[in-house]
Protein backbone atom coordinates (compact mmCIF):
# COMPACT_ATOMS: atom_id res chain seq x y z
CA UNK A 1 0.00 0.00 0.00
CA UNK A 2 0.87 3.34 -0.63
CA UNK A 3 1.67 6.02 1.61
CA UNK A 4 -0.30 8.93 1.13
CA UNK A 5 -2.27 10.47 -1.48
CA UNK A 6 -2.03 12.67 -4.29
CA UNK A 7 -4.26 14.08 -7.62
CA UNK A 8 -3.50 15.48 -11.10
CA UNK A 9 -5.90 17.38 -12.83
CA UNK A 10 -6.21 17.94 -16.30
CA UNK A 11 -8.78 19.67 -18.93
CA UNK A 12 -10.45 20.01 -22.07
CA UNK A 13 -13.41 22.26 -22.46
CA UNK A 14 -16.66 20.49 -24.23
CA UNK A 15 -20.12 21.96 -23.94
CA UNK A 16 -22.79 20.07 -21.22
CA UNK A 17 -25.91 20.50 -20.41
CA UNK A 18 -26.80 17.99 -17.87
CA UNK A 19 -25.74 16.91 -14.99
CA UNK A 20 -24.25 12.82 -13.66
CA UNK A 21 -26.44 12.42 -11.12
CA UNK A 22 -24.96 8.86 -10.67
CA UNK A 23 -21.83 10.71 -9.77
CA UNK A 24 -23.19 12.48 -6.64
CA UNK A 25 -25.66 10.67 -5.57
CA UNK A 26 -29.91 10.58 -6.96
CA UNK A 27 -30.66 13.97 -5.00
CA UNK A 28 -28.48 15.99 -7.20
CA UNK A 29 -30.56 18.44 -9.69
CA UNK A 30 -27.77 20.88 -10.85
CA UNK A 31 -24.14 20.79 -11.67
CA UNK A 32 -21.79 20.89 -9.18
CA UNK A 33 -18.35 20.96 -9.33
CA UNK A 34 -16.72 17.82 -11.56
CA UNK A 35 -19.81 16.48 -12.32
CA UNK A 36 -19.28 14.80 -16.39
CA UNK A 37 -22.76 15.40 -18.70
CA UNK A 38 -22.05 15.95 -22.51
CA UNK A 39 -24.74 17.50 -24.43
CA UNK A 40 -25.98 15.35 -27.04
CA UNK A 41 -24.77 12.08 -24.73
CA UNK A 42 -26.31 9.84 -22.66
CA UNK A 43 -26.36 10.92 -18.54
CA UNK A 44 -23.07 9.55 -17.23
CA UNK A 45 -21.20 9.94 -20.55
CA UNK A 46 -17.57 11.86 -20.12
CA UNK A 47 -14.33 13.04 -21.57
CA UNK A 48 -13.42 15.07 -24.46
CA UNK A 49 -15.54 15.76 -27.61
CA UNK A 50 -13.80 13.49 -30.64
CA UNK A 51 -13.18 16.80 -32.84
CA UNK A 52 -11.77 19.36 -30.54
CA UNK A 53 -13.73 22.57 -29.86
CA UNK A 54 -12.44 26.02 -30.49
CA UNK A 55 -11.39 27.04 -27.15
CA UNK A 56 -10.32 23.67 -25.84
CA UNK A 57 -7.70 24.04 -22.97
CA UNK A 58 -4.49 22.83 -25.11
CA UNK A 59 -3.13 22.18 -28.33
CA UNK A 60 -6.61 21.44 -30.02
CA UNK A 61 -5.59 18.44 -31.36
CA UNK A 62 -8.91 16.67 -30.17
CA UNK A 63 -9.28 13.13 -28.89
CA UNK A 64 -11.13 10.26 -29.78
CA UNK A 65 -14.12 8.83 -28.54
CA UNK A 66 -13.53 5.80 -26.29
CA UNK A 67 -16.60 3.67 -24.98
CA UNK A 68 -14.43 0.34 -24.26
CA UNK A 69 -10.86 0.40 -21.67
CA UNK A 70 -9.81 -2.15 -24.49
CA UNK A 71 -9.47 0.49 -26.82
CA UNK A 72 -6.86 2.84 -25.23
CA UNK A 73 -3.59 2.91 -26.78
CA UNK A 74 -1.07 4.97 -25.34
CA UNK A 75 -1.43 7.75 -27.55
CA UNK A 76 -5.09 7.99 -25.95
CA UNK A 77 -3.81 9.04 -22.62
CA UNK A 78 -1.73 11.05 -20.19
CA UNK A 79 -0.36 14.56 -21.89
CA UNK A 80 0.29 12.72 -25.40
CA UNK A 81 -3.87 12.10 -25.53
CA UNK A 82 -3.71 16.26 -25.98
CA UNK A 83 -0.09 16.62 -27.77
CA UNK A 84 1.94 18.06 -24.74
CA UNK A 85 4.99 17.07 -24.62
CA UNK A 86 7.34 19.88 -23.02
CA UNK A 87 7.47 20.08 -19.51
CA UNK A 88 8.67 22.59 -16.52
CA UNK A 89 9.51 21.50 -13.39
CA UNK A 90 7.79 23.11 -10.26
CA UNK A 91 7.69 21.96 -6.89
CA UNK A 92 4.25 20.51 -5.29
CA UNK A 93 3.23 21.16 -1.76
CA UNK A 94 0.37 22.36 -0.01
CA UNK A 95 -2.58 23.54 -2.08
CA UNK A 96 -5.69 25.56 -0.43
CA UNK A 97 -7.78 27.27 -2.77
CA UNK A 98 -4.61 29.43 -4.57
CA UNK A 99 -1.95 28.57 -6.73
CA UNK A 100 1.59 27.86 -5.45
CA UNK A 101 3.76 30.60 -5.95
CA UNK A 102 6.42 28.92 -8.11
CA UNK A 103 3.69 28.32 -10.61
CA UNK A 104 3.65 30.96 -12.19
CA UNK A 105 1.69 31.26 -15.84
CA UNK A 106 1.44 27.35 -16.01
CA UNK A 107 -1.37 27.87 -13.41
CA UNK A 108 -4.93 29.84 -14.56
CA UNK A 109 -8.23 30.20 -12.34
CA UNK A 110 -11.59 29.53 -13.34
CA UNK A 111 -13.82 32.51 -13.80
CA UNK A 112 -17.53 33.59 -12.85
CA UNK A 113 -19.91 31.36 -14.26
CA UNK A 114 -17.25 28.10 -14.06
CA UNK A 115 -15.87 26.05 -16.63
CA UNK A 116 -16.26 22.84 -18.46
CA UNK A 117 -12.78 21.09 -18.84
CA UNK A 118 -12.83 17.86 -20.99
CA UNK A 119 -16.66 16.97 -20.52
CA UNK A 120 -16.55 17.66 -16.31
CA UNK A 121 -17.88 20.99 -14.87
CA UNK A 122 -15.51 23.04 -12.23
CA UNK A 123 -16.69 26.16 -10.73
CA UNK A 124 -15.05 29.57 -10.64
CA UNK A 125 -12.13 29.76 -8.59
CA UNK A 126 -11.11 26.37 -9.51
CA UNK A 127 -7.07 26.20 -10.33
CA UNK A 128 -5.92 24.69 -13.53
CA UNK A 129 -2.27 24.00 -13.84
CA UNK A 130 -1.67 22.46 -17.24
CA UNK A 131 2.39 21.28 -18.48
CA UNK A 132 3.87 20.66 -15.70
CA UNK A 133 6.57 18.17 -13.97
CA UNK A 134 5.65 18.61 -10.32
CA UNK A 135 8.74 16.95 -8.48
CA UNK A 136 6.90 16.77 -4.95
CA UNK A 137 3.37 15.74 -4.34
CA UNK A 138 0.69 17.80 -4.18
CA UNK A 139 -2.00 17.76 -1.34
CA UNK A 140 -4.99 19.86 -1.81
CA UNK A 141 -6.81 20.69 1.78
CA UNK A 142 -9.38 23.36 -0.17
CA UNK A 143 -10.43 24.95 -2.88
CA UNK A 144 -10.65 22.87 -6.31
CA UNK A 145 -7.32 22.15 -8.78
CA UNK A 146 -7.06 20.57 -11.37
CA UNK A 147 -3.99 19.26 -13.32
CA UNK A 148 -4.04 18.93 -16.98
CA UNK A 149 -1.39 17.51 -18.73
CA UNK A 150 0.88 17.30 -15.71
CA UNK A 151 3.40 15.09 -14.39
CA UNK A 152 3.40 14.09 -11.23
CA UNK A 153 1.03 12.87 -8.02
CA UNK A 154 -1.54 14.38 -6.28
CA UNK A 155 -3.58 13.64 -2.39
CA UNK A 156 -7.26 15.29 -1.98
CA UNK A 157 -7.42 15.98 1.59
CA UNK A 158 -10.08 17.89 2.14
CA UNK A 159 -11.87 18.21 5.56
CA UNK A 160 -15.55 17.01 5.51
CA UNK A 161 -17.80 19.58 4.23
CA UNK A 162 -15.29 21.89 2.48
CA UNK A 163 -16.51 21.75 -0.72
CA UNK A 164 -12.81 21.76 -2.19
CA UNK A 165 -12.19 18.66 -4.80
CA UNK A 166 -9.90 17.78 -7.27
CA UNK A 167 -8.95 15.90 -10.64
CA UNK A 168 -6.00 14.78 -13.18
CA UNK A 169 -7.10 14.93 -16.86
CA UNK A 170 -4.51 13.28 -19.18
CA UNK A 171 -1.60 13.29 -16.54
CA UNK A 172 0.69 11.16 -16.34
CA UNK A 173 1.08 9.96 -12.56
CA UNK A 174 2.92 8.60 -9.79
CA UNK A 175 -0.30 8.58 -7.70
CA UNK A 176 -3.64 9.81 -7.00
CA UNK A 177 -5.32 9.28 -3.80
CA UNK A 178 -8.39 10.70 -1.51
CA UNK A 179 -8.67 10.85 1.89
CA UNK A 180 -12.17 9.46 3.48
CA UNK A 181 -14.59 9.93 5.85
CA UNK A 182 -12.92 7.69 8.72
CA UNK A 183 -10.55 10.24 9.14
CA UNK A 184 -12.51 13.32 9.09
CA UNK A 185 -12.17 14.16 5.23
CA UNK A 186 -14.10 13.91 2.22
CA UNK A 187 -13.07 15.89 -1.13
CA UNK A 188 -17.07 17.11 -2.64
CA UNK A 189 -15.55 15.23 -5.98
CA UNK A 190 -12.48 13.46 -7.14
CA UNK A 191 -11.78 12.76 -10.94
CA UNK A 192 -9.13 10.89 -12.67
CA UNK A 193 -9.88 10.94 -16.47
CA UNK A 194 -7.61 9.82 -19.53
CA UNK A 195 -4.60 9.38 -16.94
CA UNK A 196 -1.77 7.08 -17.79
CA UNK A 197 0.03 5.28 -14.38
CA UNK A 198 3.13 3.67 -16.11
CA UNK A 199 4.34 2.00 -12.62
CA UNK A 200 1.52 1.84 -9.84
CA UNK A 201 -1.94 2.27 -9.13
CA UNK A 202 -4.53 4.41 -7.33
CA UNK A 203 -3.65 2.86 -3.86
CA UNK A 204 -5.53 5.14 -1.68
CA UNK A 205 -9.16 6.07 -2.86
CA UNK A 206 -11.14 6.72 0.20
CA UNK A 207 -13.54 9.00 -0.33
CA UNK A 208 -17.13 9.17 -1.68
CA UNK A 209 -18.00 10.66 -5.68
CA UNK A 210 -15.04 9.30 -7.31
CA UNK A 211 -14.72 9.35 -10.82
CA UNK A 212 -11.74 7.06 -12.24
CA UNK A 213 -12.36 6.96 -16.30
CA UNK A 214 -11.20 5.89 -19.55
CA UNK A 215 -7.03 5.81 -18.07
CA UNK A 216 -4.23 3.30 -18.42
CA UNK A 217 -2.93 1.68 -15.08
CA UNK A 218 -0.30 -0.32 -14.90
CA UNK A 219 0.72 -1.70 -12.03
CA UNK A 220 5.32 -2.60 -11.12
CA UNK A 221 5.09 -5.39 -8.42
CA UNK A 222 6.03 -4.17 -4.82
CA UNK A 223 8.95 -4.55 -2.80
CA UNK A 224 9.25 -7.04 0.79
CA UNK A 225 6.74 -6.25 2.52
CA UNK A 226 4.61 -4.00 -0.19
CA UNK A 227 0.69 -4.83 -1.11
CA UNK A 228 -0.11 -3.47 -4.87
CA UNK A 229 -3.29 -2.22 -6.17
CA UNK A 230 -4.73 -0.61 -9.15
CA UNK A 231 -7.81 1.18 -7.76
CA UNK A 232 -8.23 0.36 -3.82
CA UNK A 233 -11.13 1.27 -2.02
CA UNK A 234 -11.63 0.95 1.93
CA UNK A 235 -15.65 0.23 2.18
CA UNK A 236 -18.20 2.40 3.50
CA UNK A 237 -18.64 4.20 0.05
CA UNK A 238 -20.96 5.39 -2.80
CA UNK A 239 -21.16 6.98 -6.03
CA UNK A 240 -17.76 6.04 -7.44
CA UNK A 241 -17.57 5.08 -11.34
CA UNK A 242 -14.59 2.96 -12.84
CA UNK A 243 -15.39 2.48 -16.06
CA UNK A 244 -13.57 2.58 -19.62
CA UNK A 245 -10.10 1.72 -18.24
CA UNK A 246 -7.43 -0.75 -18.95
CA UNK A 247 -6.19 -2.21 -16.03
CA UNK A 248 -2.93 -4.44 -15.98
CA UNK A 249 0.01 -6.04 -14.02
CA UNK A 250 3.85 -5.03 -15.12
CA UNK A 251 6.22 -7.82 -14.53
CA UNK A 252 5.81 -11.38 -12.97
CA UNK A 253 4.68 -12.50 -9.58
CA UNK A 254 6.34 -12.24 -6.52
CA UNK A 255 3.57 -12.10 -4.11
CA UNK A 256 2.92 -8.83 -3.67
CA UNK A 257 0.38 -8.09 -6.33
CA UNK A 258 -3.33 -7.87 -4.95
CA UNK A 259 -6.03 -6.57 -6.69
CA UNK A 260 -6.59 -4.99 -9.99
CA UNK A 261 -9.87 -2.89 -9.08
CA UNK A 262 -9.57 -3.52 -5.34
CA UNK A 263 -12.97 -3.13 -3.23
CA UNK A 264 -11.75 -4.30 0.13
CA UNK A 265 -14.02 -4.10 3.22
CA UNK A 266 -11.72 -2.78 5.56
CA UNK A 267 -13.86 -0.96 8.09
CA UNK A 268 -17.04 1.30 8.50
CA UNK A 269 -16.93 4.72 7.25
CA UNK A 270 -19.23 7.46 9.02
CA UNK A 271 -21.04 4.47 10.52
CA UNK A 272 -21.74 2.51 7.04
CA UNK A 273 -19.69 -0.23 5.98
CA UNK A 274 -20.70 -1.46 2.31
CA UNK A 275 -21.10 0.13 -0.81
CA UNK A 276 -23.67 2.03 -2.72
CA UNK A 277 -24.16 3.70 -6.03
CA UNK A 278 -21.28 1.67 -7.90
CA UNK A 279 -20.55 1.41 -11.29
CA UNK A 280 -17.57 -0.79 -12.80
CA UNK A 281 -18.48 -0.75 -16.99
CA UNK A 282 -16.40 -2.08 -19.84
CA UNK A 283 -12.51 -2.13 -18.30
CA UNK A 284 -10.54 -3.90 -19.73
CA UNK A 285 -8.05 -6.23 -17.18
CA UNK A 286 -4.81 -7.75 -18.33
CA UNK A 287 -3.48 -10.53 -15.63
CA UNK A 288 -0.94 -11.60 -17.32
CA UNK A 289 2.14 -13.04 -15.47
CA UNK A 290 1.85 -10.73 -12.55
CA UNK A 291 -0.49 -13.31 -11.18
CA UNK A 292 -2.53 -10.57 -8.74
CA UNK A 293 -6.60 -10.77 -8.41
CA UNK A 294 -8.23 -8.92 -11.52
CA UNK A 295 -11.60 -7.92 -9.67
CA UNK A 296 -11.86 -7.81 -6.31
CA UNK A 297 -15.39 -7.00 -5.59
CA UNK A 298 -17.07 -5.89 -2.02
CA UNK A 299 -16.77 -9.33 0.38
CA UNK A 300 -19.31 -10.01 3.34
CA UNK A 301 -20.98 -5.90 3.41
CA UNK A 302 -23.80 -4.98 2.48
CA UNK A 303 -23.95 -3.74 -1.54
CA UNK A 304 -26.43 -1.77 -3.14
CA UNK A 305 -26.76 -0.55 -6.71
CA UNK A 306 -23.63 -1.54 -7.63
CA UNK A 307 -23.49 -2.40 -11.55
CA UNK A 308 -20.82 -4.68 -12.90
CA UNK A 309 -21.30 -5.08 -16.38
CA UNK A 310 -19.61 -5.10 -19.91
CA UNK A 311 -15.80 -5.71 -18.58
CA UNK A 312 -13.41 -8.12 -20.52
CA UNK A 313 -10.86 -9.95 -19.31
CA UNK A 314 -7.94 -11.06 -21.10
CA UNK A 315 -6.41 -14.70 -20.95
CA UNK A 316 -3.36 -15.54 -20.13
CA UNK A 317 -1.29 -18.81 -21.05
CA UNK A 318 -0.33 -19.53 -17.61
CA UNK A 319 -4.53 -20.10 -16.85
CA UNK A 320 -5.64 -23.48 -16.81
CA UNK A 321 -8.76 -24.38 -15.47
CA UNK A 322 -11.76 -21.92 -16.48
CA UNK A 323 -12.98 -21.98 -12.78
CA UNK A 324 -9.96 -20.93 -10.78
CA UNK A 325 -8.11 -17.78 -12.62
CA UNK A 326 -7.42 -14.71 -10.82
CA UNK A 327 -10.44 -13.08 -12.72
CA UNK A 328 -12.68 -12.88 -10.22
CA UNK A 329 -11.75 -13.08 -6.54
CA UNK A 330 -13.39 -16.08 -5.10
CA UNK A 331 -14.66 -16.22 -1.16
CA UNK A 332 -17.36 -16.32 1.14
CA UNK A 333 -20.00 -12.94 1.30
CA UNK A 334 -20.00 -12.29 -2.44
CA UNK A 335 -22.90 -10.17 -2.88
CA UNK A 336 -26.46 -11.09 -4.58
CA UNK A 337 -26.53 -9.26 -7.76
CA UNK A 338 -29.98 -10.28 -8.23
CA UNK A 339 -31.24 -7.85 -5.64
CA UNK A 340 -31.42 -4.05 -3.81
CA UNK A 341 -30.55 -2.08 -7.36
CA UNK A 342 -27.51 -4.71 -8.18
CA UNK A 343 -26.39 -5.79 -11.65
CA UNK A 344 -24.07 -8.10 -12.92
CA UNK A 345 -24.38 -8.69 -16.71
CA UNK A 346 -21.83 -9.07 -20.03
CA UNK A 347 -18.91 -9.74 -17.80
CA UNK A 348 -16.56 -12.31 -20.57
CA UNK A 349 -13.31 -13.61 -21.39
CA UNK A 350 -11.85 -11.11 -24.56
CA UNK A 351 -9.92 -14.04 -26.08
CA UNK A 352 -8.41 -17.44 -25.62
CA UNK A 353 -10.08 -21.01 -25.12
CA UNK A 354 -12.90 -19.09 -23.64
CA UNK A 355 -13.20 -16.31 -25.74
CA UNK A 356 -16.92 -14.57 -25.33
CA UNK A 357 -17.50 -16.92 -22.62
CA UNK A 358 -19.38 -15.31 -19.08
CA UNK A 359 -17.30 -14.90 -15.95
CA UNK A 360 -19.75 -14.76 -13.02
CA UNK A 361 -19.22 -13.40 -9.29
CA UNK A 362 -18.25 -16.89 -8.30
CA UNK A 363 -15.49 -16.63 -10.75
CA UNK A 364 -16.44 -19.15 -12.51
CA UNK A 365 -16.40 -19.28 -16.58
CA UNK A 366 -19.73 -20.23 -17.95
CA UNK A 367 -22.05 -20.41 -21.55
CA UNK A 368 -24.72 -17.97 -20.31
CA UNK A 369 -24.87 -15.45 -18.49
CA UNK A 370 -25.41 -14.11 -14.56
Amino acid sequence: MTPGLLIFLLAGTVTVSACDSSNDGPADSACEGGQNCLEGGDAGSSGPDAGGDAGTDGPGTGTRTITHGSQLTLADVGPAGIGISSFTNVSGGTFTGTALSGWGSLARTVGAGGETIDGFTFPQGTVVLQGANLTSRVTVNSGWLVLRGCKGGILLNHPTGNGGGGAALFSELTDFNTVGTKDGRQPAKAICHRCFFPHSGLENVYSNNVTITESWIAVDPGGAGDHVDGIQTWGGQSSLDFSRNRLQWNGGWNQTQSGLIAMYSDGAQGGFDGYDRVTVKDNYIVIGLGGGIGLHAPMAVPVTNMVVTGNRWAWSSDFSDPYYTPAVYRSAGTANYKTGGNAWSDNRWADGPYANQFLHPDNGTRATDY
